[in-house]
């Protein structure tokens, strides 16, 4: 799996928030093809001043009241070099919050470099946190994972295993069952956070299942809305197996392992397919058992502990 970095054209940030962030441009010239590819939003202060040592252009900046202020404080000369001086680097985008208008240096400074320049009424605390939440989320580093992904019993579960070893089958039955599809076939997974990875079906995927004989299925159409959900935190994966390539321990024991994910650690089963078995009752099986395991009950280690016991007492 290749990590790719998450990026946001100002096009796209403008068609997925601009509505609900009230955002309004100011000129009609602006480059939208410039892109974010870091969550930080930054306020320009010190450049407001003429410093603009230390101001990253390729994020986006934001100008609030304080600072619309400072700049009708200075002299017409002054606030048009230090406004020329901030553009000058090439910024990403501009917005000014509050619904404040932005004095004709910026807006003319804006126009000259084509930065895209926007208004909105929302106060500058709310917007940069709102902001960045979205521009954490949507630029998180993904990548793609060969599998089958669900949600049981609320626990994001994805199905790995060999092609053509019947995953989707399985999530079939598991959505029969009362569960919830996420994806089939590729899953898209991102990584918000150092220790969380999320995973999603991409989006020309979407809903969309595979059965051999039975050719692509839409799974809303048939199953109805509430058999799907978007997205889900990882939280197990399940191998499918053939029989014969686990040890008779292996069989036995069932013991969960780590797998390594994206860089995120991730709990992972295994389960050997063989005849007569009800694989996707045994998925199901292994969801509850990992959620018992944290909440603190592991059937497993208490048997053998108190096997052990016996044994230490003399005990057959």
């Amino acid at each position: 799996m290749s990590e790719q970095p998450g990026r946001i054209t100002i096009a796209e940030l403008i068609e997925e928030r601009g509505e609900l962030m009230r955002l309004r441009p100011v000129n009609e010239n602006a480059d939208l093809d410039r892109y974010l590819d870091r969550p930080r939003v930054q306020k320009p202060s010190f450049a407001l001043c003429g410093f603009v040592e230390g101001l990253d252009p390729h994020l986006l900046h934001v100008i609030g009241r304080t600072g619309i202020r400072f700049l009708s404080m200075q002299d017409e000369k002054s606030r048009q070099q230090s406004v020329d001086a901030m553009f000058d680097l090439g910024l990403t985008a501009v917005v000014v919050t509050s619904g404040q208008e932005p004095p004709e240096e910026l807006v003319r400074a804006a126009e000259r470099t084509r930065t895209p320049l926007f208004v909105t009424d929302m106060e500058t605390t709310a917007f940069m946190t709102d902001m960045m939440l979205f521009l954490t989320r949507r630029l998180a580093p993904r990548t793609y994972q060969h599998g089958v992904y669900m949600d049981i019993f609320g626990l994001g579960v994805l199905i790995t295993g060999a092609s053509g070893i019947g995953k989707s089958e399985i999530a079939l039955e598991l959505i029969t069952r009362g569960h919830r599809f996420i994806a089939d076939d590729m899953v898209e997974l991102t990584r918000p956070s150092p220790d969380v990875l999320v995973g999603k079906s991409p989006d020309a995927l979407r809903y969309h299942m595979e059965i051999r004989g039975l050719g692509i299925l839409n799974i809303r159409d048939l199953f109805g809305a509430a058999s799907l959900t978007d997205s889900k935190r990882v939280g197990l994966v399940v191998e499918v197996v053939p029989w014969e390539k686990l040890t008779g321990e292996e069989r036995m024991l069932g013991e969960e392992r780590l797998v390594e994910l994206h860089g995120v650690p991730v709990a992972k089963a295994i389960i050997p397919i063989r005849p007569g078995r009800s694989l996707a009752v045994l998925v199901e099986v292994a969801a509850r058992n990992h959620l018992l395991k944290q909440r603190g009950v592991d059937s497993g280690k208490a048997f053998m502990d108190a096997l052990q016991e016996r044994i230490q007492k003399g005990h057959s």
